[in-house]
């Protein structure tokens, strides 16, 4: 006896046996049930999900002889003629051959003869989507007011390719892919019927590969049966369909979780000399990695399936590696897919799997996003950051002018030029006492300070003499120099330049109306524990100056890099590039670090004051750059 296929062998013949489509069926059976069935129905769906064995099976409910019933004895002569594809009165028709204006024209002449030993003439038009529309516009009327002994029943998979006019005269049902444990469950009952044993994730990779499908899912059955024999094995599976093995792949997401590029790139070797094809095989990693992202994401949810002990390892493998790794290393294999289409195969799909195990590779959101999530993960479990903030104010300046703090500049950026004309100092930060400078102030650090000292504050000489008690004026500023650093390094400064796009998304998060103003901005310096930043018009400096706003852009900014730094706004001429570690803040940064330093100490006359305000106009206003700065 000639071998029959297993989806032609157990082809459901009533409508408790169709899979998956209960929506459909149960309508149906009540419909003939009650006699109120409609003339004309268009079932749609997916290939292989009984629309046309409903169909089939619609026909025997309405002309059984002992009917209509929903449920025909199969012994019936009716029912098996039309089973079997000889009744006369039920005809089937495949659009895809007979799709022309005269094949319609001759169908429609014949709906005319009453049935032959039916009660009801049933035309069945599969693949209906082929018709021309000049063939549908030939149908029309005899598909809105047919003969009362004709149905007709349309089935396609593509609905959207059937004129508007034809979906109003039909009773649309829409056939749905079949859920994966249902499949599953319908291949066990199929393996005790003809004696199949199946190894654990044997049967979810061969339901996986019939993607919905119940005509497909047992045609791969059948396909792996004849390889393997009645003992399926996942092995003999991955051989038919040429799938990864799952050893494979779980060696790939270890390899991801551990940043190993020299490991992942020796996955993607033993693939390509296993002889498996490179694209099933991104397919396959893509399908894996997503289970992790669902896994890490909602753990609890049932959304993988998979036996109890492969959920387990696939959580294991989930809790070893971010959300944000895995979606980044999703998206990376998807974008490779279409080029692996493209001529060489193999090197696209290296590029994306060494970029996804090395995030601090690239420099877009996602990578910043992954690499963060890294120094969470680290810091949650118990490892300390890679990146500490620096204090920029020695512990021993303290002793020597404990009731002023020292200004710290940042130490990329340049300090003005001192108002009498001499030669920068090179160390700003220094706070050792010059010997011919006894005053305590930060800038007589400067040779030439004495001759702009005001007498005032030459006298206070004893200053070192309460060393045990120190004045009460630093008392509040001693523990804000600990909280925050005085003075940012270039390191610092370029950790912000590089973070700011992601400080600017996370900040349109909350408030898109603070990310467009920030937006403007420029990271240009740090100074005094701040974090300056240059806008070119006046409007978002004001706008970025607002306490509450500073503050919130303050607090992104600290989850972001890991330090505390209060936000400070100038106005000034915004680069195209921003500024590289290498770089030197510019003159007009430097000058109002220092004339704000200077006012803390108390050492700005009126005309130093109104000359460091007319170069902060010139330079904010038209641009100008300050090449030197003498007071005449």
């Amino acid at each position: 006896m000639a071998h029959v296929s297993l989806y032609r062998k157990y082809r459901p013949a009533t409508f408790a046996e169709v899979v998956g489509q209960d929506h459909v069926t149960t309508t149906l059976a009540r419909a003939v049930d009650s006699g109120s069935w409609h003339h004309a129905y268009l079932f749609t769906g997916p290939r292989g999900t009984g629309k046309t064995s409903s169909a089939r099976i619609f026909a025997m409910a309405l002309n059984a002889t002992e009917g209509p019933t929903s449920t025909p004895d199969q012994d019936d002569p009716i029912v098996r003629s039309i089973r079997n594809g000889t009744a006369p009165d039920v005809i089937e028709i495949d659009a895809a051959s007979n799709n022309k204006v005269e094949d319609v024209r001759d169908l429609v002449d014949r709906v005319a003869f009453t049935p032959a030993i039916a009660r009801q003439k049933v035309y069945i038009v599969d693949e209906c989507h082929m018709l021309t529309t000049q063939a549908w516009n030939a149908f029309l009327k005899t598909i809105e007011e047919p003969p009362g002994h004709v149905v007709f029943v349309f089935a396609t998979t593509e609905p959207h390719k059937v004129l508007p006019t034809v979906l109003s005269r039909t009773q649309r049902f829409d056939f749905r892919r079949v859920p994966a444990k249902v499949l599953a469950d319908h291949c066990r009952r199929l393996g005790d019927l003809e004696g199949f044993t199946f190894a654990d994730d044997a049967l979810a990779a061969i339901v996986r590969a019939g993607d919905g499908s119940v005509r497909d899912t047992l045609s791969v059955l059948d396909q792996v049966v004849a390889f393997t024999g009645r003992d399926v094995t996942a092995e003999g599976v991955a051989d038919v369909l040429g799938s990864v093995p799952a050893t494979l792949l779980d060696a790939l997401a270890g390899h991801l979780a551990n940043s190993d590029v020299a490991g992942v790139l020796g996955v993607v070797d033993r693939v390509a000399d296993g002889g498996t094809d490179l694209r099933q095989f991104a397919t396959d990693a893509v399908e894996h990695l997503r289970s992790l992202v669902l896994l890490r994401a909602a753990p609890d949810a049932g959304l993988i399936e998979a036996t109890p002990d492969r959920v387990a390892e696939l959580k294991a493998q989930a809790d070893r590696t971010g959300v944000a790794d895995l979606l980044r290393a999703v998206e990376l294999l998807n974008d490779a897919q279409p080029k692996m289409r493209r001529g060489n195969t193999r090197l696209p799909l290296e590029i994306a799997l060494a970029k996804a195990a090395l995030p601090e590779a690239g420099n877009d959101v996602q990578s910043l996003a992954a690499r963060l999530e890294r120094v969470e993960a680290s810091v949650a479990n118990g490892a300390a950051p890679s990146t500490t903030p620096a204090m920029a104010v020695p512990p021993a300046a303290s002793a020597p002018a404990p009731s002023v703090p020292a200004p710290a500049p940042a130490s990329t950026s340049q300090p003005a030029p001192h108002r009498t004309g001499a030669a920068p100092e090179p160390e700003p930060t220094a706070v050792e006492p010059a010997p011919t400078a006894p005053e305590p102030e930060p800038v007589a650090s400067e040779p030439t300070a004495p001759a702009t000292t005001p007498p005032p504050q030459a006298e206070p000489t004893p200053a070192p003499a309460p060393e045990p008690t120190p004045p009460p004026g630093p008392e509040p500023q001693a523990p804000a120099a600990e909280q925050a650093p005085a003075g940012g390094g270039a390191a610092d400064l370029q950790a912000i330049v590089n973070a700011w796009p992601a400080i600017m998304d996370m900040l349109g998060g909350s408030s898109r109306r603070l990310a467009a103003i920030f937006g403007e901005g420029t990271p240009i310096a740090i100074s005094e524990g701040a974090v300056i930043l240059r806008f070119a018009f006046d409007f978002h400096a004001q706008q970025a100056g607002d306490g509450d706003s500073a503050r919130t852009v303050a607090d992104i900014v600290e989850r972001v890099v890991g330090t505390r730094y209060r936000i400070r706004a100038t106005v000034g001429a915004v680069e195209e590039d921003p500024p590289s570690p290498h770089v030197k803040v510019d003159d007009e940064a430097s000058a109002v670090i220092n004339h704000e330093a200077a006012e803390a100490a108390g050492e700005v006359t009126d005309e130093a004051a109104a000359h460091d305000a007319a170069i902060r106009t010139l330079t904010a206003v038209l641009g100008a750059e300050v090449t030197s700065d003498t007071q005449g």
